[in-house]
């Protein structure tokens, strides 16, 4: 790959910069969706995605049964990746239980997060 090319793509990439391949395709980096039929390329912007306020209550109700999550603190944790979202949620029921909360609320979430931010320093 020549250089030119290699440092587009690394330092983010810009319709200028792109390749001239033949494609009728895309190209996706972590912004934009780029395509083309054999012109410069046009951008697309990429959606934020954003979780589901049902799947959020879904795995809250599953951590513990002594701690509940109301559902506007639920909408609240909506843009946590799929991935971490177990994860975050244990941590957040862990805390509640040490600070004697049983019912997380907005208030609440708000006491939690604090917490965690704390112990991230």
């Amino acid at each position: 790959m020549k250089e030119e090319y290699w440092n587009a793509i690394v330092n983010g990439v810009k319709a200028g910069a792109f390749p001239s391949v033949p494609v009728d395709y895309g190209y996706r980096d972590s912004t934009n969706f780029w395509y083309t039929r054999f012109r410069r390329p046009i951008p697309e912007k990429i959606q934020a995605k954003e979780g589901d306020v049902q799947s959020v209550i879904y795995a809250a109700e599953r951590i513990d049964p002594d701690v509940k999550f109301t559902k506007e603190a639920c909408a609240k944790l909506t843009k946590i990746p799929r991935v971490f979202l177990k994860a975050a949620l244990t941590q957040m029921v862990k805390i509640a239980k040490e600070e004697g909360i049983s019912v997380i609320d907005e208030a609440a979430l708000a006491v939690i997060n604090d917490k965690r931010r704390k112990e991230k320093k």
